[in-house]
């Protein structure tokens, strides 16, 4: 499902992309970021604000890293490393908000 145009300007925003050039490149990364977020904690309750809050904020913190890291590689001292604030929003995503089974 691709963005709709006030969220594709939302996580320009964020990102603080001012051009439209790659508006196809953003919406791939945000597309992959959201399943890279459901693979790392599972299913995501959209009806419950709070998670979708979360999990948008999550998807948005990915797009901007990948946005800014699209080399290969990187010599010297600065890593490739997940940022510390996305990894602390998928561990709140993981354990704060169980999302009931459909089966009881």
């Amino acid at each position: 499902m691709a963005l709709t145009t006030d969220e594709l300007t939302l996580l320009k925003k964020y990102i603080r992309i001012d051009h439209d050039d790659e508006d196809d490149l953003l919406e791939k990364f945000y597309e992959r970021a959201k399943i890279y977020i459901k693979n790392e904690v599972g299913p995501i309750d959209e009806t419950n604000e709070d998670m979708k809050e979360q999990y948008d904020q999550a998807c948005a913190l990915l797009v901007e890293h990948w946005n800014d890291n699209r080399e290969a590689y990187r010599i010297g001292n600065n890593a490739y490393e997940i940022p510390y604030s996305l990894a602390s929003i998928v561990r709140q995503l993981k354990y704060c908000y169980p999302v009931e089974d459909d089966e009881e």
